[in-house]
């Protein structure tokens, strides 16, 4: 993958490091900055790898001799221990750079994904660092999302991109019109009522590069939120996106199908900013959460997903309002946060349930 490979060796530059028969920094190591693929690889295996479920199996592989704790507890394992592990696996085509790794254990450690055993400083050269990794029923409903933290809003992008749908159809004057869905379940997607209340929406929709038939439409009578029931090939539900509440100061990233003009094709775009009001009530009594992050026409239905992988929102509407020529102002937008949409779901009795986590 693009930046895996080095241009100029840091093993020319300084000395070379090595453990055992594997050299840390050299010519032959991941020196540049590693692509998405590449640092996702890693994430994967550092988990297979420290899982204490593995311990005994992992031991072996490496040729590391296995002693028990005093309470019969497997030692945790070592950096240098998890480098040994990916030459033996040949996990790279390069052996990756053990500063490389040491970071992205560090932000695993950061996202709770690793525990650390002491064993040395805080520093990347100390292979020694030991870890351990302890799968809980949070992080295994999660599934990928729960790499998020760890590998960035470019992950949350790939992950999200491709359970959004382009919902399509014509306006009360004939004109084009479109909205964002989620997949929520093989035959539903989830959006905003006034997306496909505003809009004659096409009987074939192209969702996840099938040809599909909206057989039906399940509105709430007082939630903006919509349940669209298609025909034909089963779509794929977003796998591991739990919904949770908005919290004030929260990094968020609105996803879409917005409006734009120019452009051949329609495109997932990503945009930035944080939740300036968890709960607000609108002039028509209805509960939303503000935020920053631009949300274009087109947008609505699309979620509004948190730095560490969570399903905050969808976009509703934008709250800019009206302002004077000379007066300055932040946009705000507005969706409908989390905990609403969950029982909004609940109250179509369609058998399906939004999971949701409340950590209170």
């Amino acid at each position: 993958m693009s930046g895996d490979e080095p241009g100029d060796s840091v093993g020319s530059t300084c000395e070379g490091i090595s453990l055992g028969n594997t050299e840390l920094v050299g010519p032959d190591t991941m020196n540049a900055p590693w692509g998405l693929e590449s640092r996702f690889k890693l994430v994967q295996l550092a988990c297979e790898f420290f899982d204490v479920g593995n311990a005994e199996a992992n031991h072996t592989l490496i040729g590391k001799e296995l002693t028990r704790g005093d309470h019969g507890q497997f030692p945790m394992l070592t950096v240098g221990d998890f480098l040994k592990y990916l030459e033996v696996k040949e996990a790279f085509s390069k052996a990756p750079n053990a500063f490389r790794v040491a970071q992205i254990l560090r932000k695993m450690e950061d996202a709770d994904l690793l525990s650390h055993g002491g064993s040395g400083n805080r520093s990347v050269a100390r292979m020694d660092y030991q870890y351990a990794h302890y799968t809980t029923k949070v992080e295994a409903r999660r599934k990928k999302f729960r790499f998020v933290p760890v590998l960035g809003p470019e992950f949350l992008y790939d992950l999200c991109a491709r359970g959004l749908v382009h919902i399509t159809g014509t306006n009360k004057d004939g004109d084009v019109a479109a909205g964002t869905g989620l997949v929520v379940h093989p035959s539903y997607i989830l959006t905003c009522r006034h997306v496909v209340c505003d809009m004659k929406m096409d009987e074939q929709q192209e969702f996840q590069r099938h040809e599909v038939k909206a057989k039906s439409v399940y509105s709430h009578p007082q939630v903006d939120i919509a349940l669209i029931h298609v025909e034909g090939p089963p779509l794929s539900p977003l796998q591991g996106a739990i919904f949770q509440k908005p919290f004030v100061a929260q990094t968020v990233y609105t996803l879409g199908y917005p409006k734009l003009s120019g452009l051949m094709d329609a495109s997932v775009t990503m945009q930035h900013g944080t939740v300036t009001k968890e709960l607000a009530t609108s002039l028509s009594g209805d509960s939303l959460f503000l935020y920053s992050a631009i949300s274009r026409p087109g947008n609505s239905g699309g979620p509004v997903m948190s730095d560490e992988g969570y399903v905050v929102g969808l976009s509703v509407v934008d709250v800019t309002g009206q302002y004077q020529q000379d007066e300055r102002f932040a946009p705000h937008y507005a969706g409908i946060p989390a905990q609403v949409v969950v029982e909004a779901v609940k109250d179509l009795c369609l058998d399906i349930q939004l999971p949701f986590e409340d950590y209170e």
